[in-house]
C-alpha cells in the first residue's frame, strides 16, 4: 500500500479542508512543530462544524487510512482525542445501525474494547465487513502467538479453554473470508496453533519438563520462538 500521506495531498478533497492540508504539507517536510500548530487551529475550525460536516470529514479520511500505509504519520493524539473519537462516538449514537464508525473506532483508534467494535461492525455489517473481519482473525492470531511464544521453555503463558474456545471462533470467522489466499494463510496458522495446543495437552498428561524434545521424538514439527536473556 502507499504511504498514508502520498494518498491523502493526491487527493482532490483535500482542499475542502485547507487548514488540514497545510498540516499535511508541513508533516510531510518534517515540520512537526508548525504542523501541531497547523492541526490545532484545523480541529479548532472543526469543533465549530455540525455532525454531518464532522461525519463527512471523517469518512473521507478514514477511507483514505484503509488503502494506505504508516498511517501513524497523520493519526497522531490530538486529531485521534479531540476530533476523531468524538465524532466516531455521535455518530454511533445517532446512526447506531451503520457498521463503518464501529469498523473504524475499532480498527484505527486506541481502545481497550476494540474486540466489541469490531464485533458490533460484524454484525451490523455481515460479510461487507472484511476489515473488521481480518483484524478480528489477527488479534486472535497475536492472542495464541503470545500463549505459546514460550512454549519450548514448557512455559503456556495462556489458558486452554479460553484459547480452544478462541480457535473455533477464529476458525468461524476465517470461512467468511473473501481472499482465499488469506482464508488459506489464517486456517494454516491456526491449525497450527491448534495441533500444537493438543500435543501439549497431550504431553502434560505424560511429564512436565522437555516439550521440544518429546515433540521430536513423537516425529512433530514446529518452529519454536528463541529467548534471549540478558545480564546487568
Amino acid at each position: 500500500m502507499v504511504n498514508v500521506l502520498t494518498n491523502i495531498l493526491k487527493n482532490d478533497r483535500l482542499d475542502e479542508y485547507p487548514l488540514f492540508k497545510k498540516f499535511c504539507f508541513l508533516k510531510e517536510k518534517g515540520l512537526r512543530k508548525e504542523s501541531f500548530k497547523a492541526l490545532s487551529s484545523f480541529i479548532d475550525e472543526a469543533r465549530t462544524w455540525n455532525n454531518n460536516t464532522q461525519q463527512n470529514f471523517a469518512s473521507w479520511l478514514f477511507a483514505l487510512f484503509e488503502e494506505s500505509d504508516n498511517i501513524h504519520h497523520i493519526l497522531v493524539y490530538p486529531l485521534e482525542e479531540e476530533l476523531l473519537k468524538p465524532s466516531l462516538v455521535g455518530w454511533m449514537k445517532n446512526n447506531p445501525e451503520d457498521p463503518r464508525p464501529y469498523r473504524w473506532y475499532g480498527v484505527f483508534l486506541n481502545t481497550e474494547n476494540c474486540v466489541d467494535y469490531l464485533n458490533n461492525a460484524l454484525r451490523l455489517g455481515g460479510r461487507n465487513e472484511q476489515l473488521s473481519l481480518l483484524t478480528l482473525i489477527d488479534i486472535n492470531l497475536n492472542a495464541l502467538w503470545f500463549s505459546f511464544h514460550h512454549i519450548s521453555e514448557d512455559l503456556y503463558l495462556g489458558d486452554i479453554k479460553e484459547d480452544t474456545a478462541l480457535l473455533a471462533k477464529s476458525l468461524q470467522l476465517n470461512n467468511k473470508v473473501e481472499c482465499e489466499q488469506t482464508r488459506k494463510n489464517n486456517n494454516e496458522a491456526l491449525i497450527y496453533y491448534q495441533d500444537l495446543m493438543n500435543d501439549w495437552m497431550t504431553f502434560k498428561k505424560e511429564r512436565s519438563k522437555g516439550f521440544v524434545e518429546w515433540c521430536e521424538n513423537k516425529g512433530r514439527t514446529y518452529y519454536w520462538v528463541k529467548a534471549y536473556y540478558y545480564e546487568r
